[in-house]
C-alpha cells in the first residue's frame, strides 16, 4: 500500500528545466531562487540547463528549431525570439496573476513585446550614473553633483575640474562612453528613431536631436573638458580614467561600484543631470526570463516564472548587488538592493529609456549612422551637417527595405 501511495506522488511531480548562462559569481542567485521554489512547490523539480555566454546560444537555438528545450529560459532579443513563434505569450498568465506588475519600468518592457503581446519581463536594467571624485571636487572648490544638476551644471563643474599643462589635459572634467548618446538625446525631448524595437523613420535630425549629439561634440572639442572617444583607445575606458583620477566625473554602470572601491580617493555617485528643459532620462536595457512555446507543462513553467520574476526572484538577484533590479518600484526589492547608493540607482532606473534594439539597428549603426557621428566627435563637422536630410534619406531607405 504504502509503495503505491509513494509512487502516486512521485507520478504527480514534475519536472521543470530551466537555463540560464552566467560566470561562477553569477549563480547563486539562480541557486537559492531554485532552492525556495522547490520548497515551497514539493510537487516541481527544477532541472538546471547552464552554460557560459559563448556556449549558452548554440545549444537553445539548436534545441528550439527542433521543437524542444527548457521549459524556462534566460534570454535577450526576445522581439527575434517571438517572431519565430518559439516563445508563449504571457498575457494570459499575467491577467490572472496577483504580482503587482505595474512595479516594473513600463518603458522596460518595450524588448519583452511583440506585437502587442508580452513574452517576458527584465531581470535588471544596465542603469548609468555619475560617479564623481569627491577628492577632485574639494579641490577645485566644486559643490558636489545634485538631482537638481542640468547639462550647464555638468559643464561648468567639468570646467573648472579639467587641469592642463599648456596644452596637455593632466585632468579631464568628465569621461563618457560612445554608445551612450541615445540617453542625451532622450534628455533633450528627441529620439534617433520613432520606435525603439520596431523602427519605421530615423528622427535624429531635428533641432533637439542635433543639439544633443553636438553638446557631447562640444564637451570634447570646443571646451576640451572630456577625451575624445578615438583618444580613449590609447589612455583608457571610463572605468581606468576615472579609477586613476584622470577623469574627475564619469557616466557607466553598478557593475563598476566594486571595481572603485580600491580607488585612492574618496567619491561618490549621483543621478544623470537632467537635459537643459529638466527631463530626466537613464538607459534602458537588460535581459530577463521567457516561457517555451513547446513546453510540455506550462501551467507549472508559469509559476517558476511568477516566482523568479516576481518580487520573491526579484529579491534575491537585488541581494547579490551586481544588477540593478528591473522591479525597482518594488519596496521589497528596493529594500534587498543594498549596494552604496541605491536610491541613486533605483531612482535611475525608474528613469530608463530603451536605447535602440530592432533588427536593423546595428547595420545602419555601423554603416551609416556611427560615421556621421564620428565627424562630430572627432571634431571634424557639425552636429547640423552631417544629420542632416541625406542621411536621414539614407537610413530611412534601410528601413524600408524589407
Amino acid at each position: 500500500g504504502l509503495a503505491a501511495l509513494a509512487t502516486g506522488a512521485l507520478a504527480q511531480q514534475t519536472t521543470l528545466t530551466w537555463s540560464y548562462w552566467g560566470d561562477p559569481g553569477e549563480l547563486p542567485p539562480f541557486e537559492e531562487i531554485i532552492k525556495n521554489f522547490e520548497a515551497s512547490h514539493p510537487n516541481i523539480k527544477i532541472q538546471v540547463q547552464h552554460a557560459p555566454w559563448s556556449g549558452y546560444w548554440t545549444q537553445l537555438d539548436a534545441q528550439l528549431a527542433a521543437k524542444a528545450g527548457p521549459d524556462v529560459m534566460f534570454i535577450t532579443n526576445v522581439p527575434t525570439y517571438a517572431s519565430r513563434g518559439v516563445l508563449e505569450p504571457l498575457d494570459g498568465y499575467l491577467a490572472k496573476s496577483k504580482v503587482d506588475w505595474g512595479q516594473y519600468n513600463p518603458d522596460l518592457l518595450g524588448i519583452f513585446k511583440l506585437g502587442g503581446k508580452i513574452y517576458g519581463y527584465p531581470r535588471d536594467n544596465d542603469t548609468t550614473v555619475l560617479y564623481y571624485n569627491k577628492d577632485a571636487f574639494d579641490e577645485a572648490k566644486v559643490a558636489y553633483p545634485t538631482d537638481k544638476w542640468r547639462w550647464s551644471d555638468l559643464l561648468a563643474a567639468a570646467q573648472k575640474l579639467t587641469k592642463r599643462q599648456g596644452d596637455r589635459v593632466t585632468r579631464y572634467g568628465v569621461a563618457l562612453e560612445d554608445n551612450k548618446w541615445p540617453v542625451f538625446v532622450y534628455q533633450n525631448g528627441a529620439t534617433a528613431f520613432d520606435d525603439p524595437v520596431n523602427a519605421t523613420k530615423f528622427t535624429l535630425n531635428t533641432p533637439k536631436g542635433i543639439e544633443a549629439i553636438q553638446f557631447i561634440g562640444d564637451l570634447i572639442n570646443k571646451y576640451k573638458v572630456a577625451p575624445s572617444f578615438q583618444s580613449m583607445k590609447q589612455l583608457g575606458d571610463t572605468t581606468q580614467l576615472f579609477s586613476s583620477g584622470l577623469a574627475a566625473m564619469t557616466m557607466t554602470n553598478a557593475a563598476r561600484l566594486g571595481t572603485f572601491k580600491d580607488a585612492k580617493f574618496k567619491w561618490g555617485v549621483a543621478p544623470l543631470p537632467a537635459g537643459p528643459t529638466g527631463i530626466r532620462a537613464n538607459s534602458g536595457g537588460g535581459a530577463g526570463f521567457a516561457m517555451n512555446a513547446y513546453s510540455q507543462h506550462k501551467a507549472e513553467a508559469w509559476q517558476l516564472l511568477e516566482y523568479i520574476m516576481g518580487p520573491e526572484g526579484q529579491a534575491i538577484f537585488a541581494k547579490s548587488g551586481t544588477a540593478v533590479p528591473a522591479m525597482s518600484k518594488n519596496p521589497t526589492v528596493r529594500a534587498a538592493f543594498d549596494v552604496p547608493f541605491a536610491e541613486v540607482f533605483l531612482n535611475e532606473t525608474a528613469n530608463a529609456k530603451l536605447l535602440y534594439f530592432f533588427p536593423k539597428y546595428v547595420q545602419i549603426r555601423d554603416t551609416l549612422l556611427q560615421p556621421a557621428l564620428d565627424l562630430v566627435w572627432n571634431g571634424q563637422a557639425q552636429a547640423k551637417d552631417v544629420i542632416n536630410q541625406a542621411l536621414a534619406d539614407k537610413i530611412n531607405a534601410v528601413l524600408q527595405q524589407k
